[in-house]
């Protein structure tokens, strides 16, 4: 896809509700009933509000950003059903993962936990994929999770293997259309990033796989912490 054909994939009213709809994440439920001590959560490239939604139906202090402005509203509407319209608008907002700007909203060192499900692949660069981890590291608590899902280079969902991007690290096309790029570190590699940000790996990163009608998509899964103490 191109950048116009994927926003406008990703910018439309029943990707949103498709998304919305969903299950909220399996690794994100478990973790809440692990941690009851988890009550302020950033719901990062939030799409259609399933997350936001089941965080907020617990009780939560929540808060989401998307880069898309349909998904924007689709979360808002999602959430007013508990904390009413006018405090919705002022808990979601339109924002890049990798950019300071959305992260104003929260003050350092206040969340329990950041919700990276699927966002970070879509960022333009390692660079940029690395900012936005070191976003979280200063925006979480001593002691705060990163949940973190992300696409892995050797997928093949339409049968054929991605292609790396000459000069650009990690980066690889193929995925969702000839021409949209992703970063796609490997499991080791994104456990090196979060250690460069000050995190600690809580549990073995792994790689989930699921078949395609024509191949295999390949998730890297990840939960990392900060020190309790720095």
């Amino acid at each position: 896809m191109t950048t116009g054909e994927l926003t406008a994939f990703w910018n439309n009213p029943e990707m949103a509700k498709r998304m919305g709809d969903r299950p909220a994440d399996h690794r994100f439920t478990a973790l809440l009933d692990a941690h009851p001590d988890i009550q302020r959560v950033l719901d990062v490239g939030c799409a259609g509000g399933r997350n936001t939604h089941h965080a907020a139906e617990r009780g939560l202090d929540c808060y989401a950003f998307d880069l898309m402005p349909v998904m924007v509203d689709a979360t808002r509407a999602r959430l007013a059903a508990h904390v009413g319209a006018e405090e919705a608008q002022s808990r979601v907002w339109l924002g890049s993962a990798n950019d300071p700007d959305a992260w104003e909203a929260i003050p350092e060192e206040s969340l329990d936990l950041v919700l990276f499900l699927g966002v970070l692949q879509d960022l333009p660069t390692a660079e940029a994929f690395k900012a936005a981890l070191g976003l979280a590291a200063q925006a979480l608590k001593p002691g705060g999770h990163v949940l973190t899902a992300n696409f892995e280079a050797s997928s093949n969902p339409d049968g054929v293997p991605l292609t790396p991007v000459e000069g650009v690290p990690y980066a690889f096309r193929g995925f969702g259309g000839p021409d949209r790029q992703m970063i796609m570190p490997d499991a080791a590699t994104l456990d090196a990033w979060f250690a460069g940000q000050g995190f600690e790996t809580v549990v073995p990163t792994v790689v989930a796989e699921a078949e395609t009608e024509k191949g295999v998509r390949r998730t890297v899964n990840a939960h990392h912490r900060l020190p309790v103490t720095k």
